[in-house]
């Protein structure tokens, strides 16, 4: 591994380092960074015949574009930094590092070097041998990274910006965020208990906070709002927006559930259409639909300058109060059972009607400011004028 260019790039605040390795040592890498990131697993299956030539390529000592990665450590490296430095902190924090652009390019060259292997085919040696160039991002923040991906990979087959999403923040699921558990969907757990939350459910919450819009970021043309990370790039400055939209949501969670002291749906005294959403506060509140709200009306407020951070939110949320908090939870399952039989798509409408509610609740200039109820019966007001 050697170290060819550096540049720093002062959009994302991170140096860029150009590096020369041989296959063989990458190959080892990749193997690493795939092994340590499961969210980035993932392969086009299409297109394979592009693949096969690029392994004929690459036998033949094809110089190939090179292969994007990060590395978001915590000492931001200098530009002056000895090259031997740079190299040693690779090594030592390859576990972390993440593909941002060369993905597919990746899986090849390894499918390539274990079907030599495979055969025993006599240029493997050779093939080993042969140089690539990598390009590392060093000391980026994960905002960064997301605005660096969306970047490299416009024009190609990507994969989704919350898939992205997810990797990029995949290892909070091993941290300890404030006693907050995010599950994974290949755990099969339900999130039972307080501070447990699905991860993809937060990251849907959190997408949608990035967009400020309840439908988050399910299109792969984000780069078309490339207005809204200019914005973000600057918000997250020396911040881990991620954490705090994580810490100020399970705060909002933990208020509802003191406030409401055991409640519970009486499901024999109020007459529904169909299913209740949550028969308890957390059932209520632990899923995607409250989340995506939550995301998408913090974004606003932030916009509107209505609140400096997210993190402003929780001094609010300590300020809750309700004393008819059992009555005005009835009125929001009757409210969000009118919204799924007036729905042409259930979910999206139970989004659009939480990111109202989450508005007036935390909205100064609005009349269920602070109020729960009130908020309730003005987010279905408001999402009646917005769907009539």
């Amino acid at each position: 591994m050697i170290v060819r260019d550096r540049l720093y790039d002062n959009r994302i605040n991170s140096l860029n380092i150009l590096i020369e390795i041989d296959i063989e040592e990458y190959y080892s890498l990749s193997k690493d960074i795939l092994k340590n990131n499961e969210f980035q697993r993932r392969r086009v299956g299409s297109a394979s015949s592009i693949y096969n030539l690029l392994k004929t390529d690459l036998r033949q000592g094809c110089v190939i574009p090179p292969i994007v990665l990060a590395l978001a450590v915590e000492a931001r490296p200098k530009i002056d930094e000895t090259d031997d430095k740079l190299v040693q902190t690779i090594i030592d924090q390859k576990e972390k590092l993440i593909i941002l652009d060369g993905l597919q390019r990746t899986y090849t060259i390894r499918d390539l070097i274990n079907e030599l292997n495979e055969r025993n085919d006599p240029d493997t040696n050779k093939v080993l041998k042969n140089k690539l160039r990598v390009e590392i991002y060093l000391g980026i923040n994960k905002l960064g990274i997301l605005y660096r991906m969306l970047t490299l990979n416009t024009g190609q087959t990507p994969m989704s910006s919350r898939h992205q999403i997810e990797m990029i923040y995949s290892d909070y699921i091993r941290e300890n965020i404030n006693g907050i558990t995010l599950l994974k969907e290949v755990d099969d757990q339900a999130p039972n208990n307080l501070g447990e939350y699905k991860f993809k459910d937060i990251i849907d919450g959190f997408s949608s906070y990035l967009d400020r819009d309840y439908l988050g970021l399910d299109r792969t043309d984000i780069l078309d709002n490339i207005k809204s990370l200019e914005k973000l790039s600057i918000e997250n400055q020396d911040k881990d927006l991620f954490k705090d939209f994580l810490i100020t949501y399970d705060a909002f969670v933990k208020k509802m559930d003191q406030l409401s002291d055991g409640w519970s749906l009486d499901e024999k005294n109020i007459r529904l259409t169909g299913q209740a959403f949550g028969k308890n506060t957390l059932k209520i509140f632990n899923k995607s639909q409250a989340m995506t709200g939550f995301g998408s009306a913090l974004g606003k407020l932030l916009d509107f300058k209505l609140i400096d951070e997210v993190k402003d939110v929780i001094g609010l949320i300590n300020g809750l109060e309700d004393a008819n908090i059992t009555q005005d939870l009835d009125v929001l399952i009757t409210k969000l059972d009118e919204v799924r039989s007036k729905a042409k798509k259930i979910g999206n409408d139970q989004r659009m009607y939480f990111h109202f509610f989450f508005r007036e609740l935390f909205d100064k200039k609005s009349d269920g400011y602070l109020d729960i109820g009130k908020s309730i019966n003005e987010a279905f007001s408001q999402y009646e004028r917005k769907t009539q």
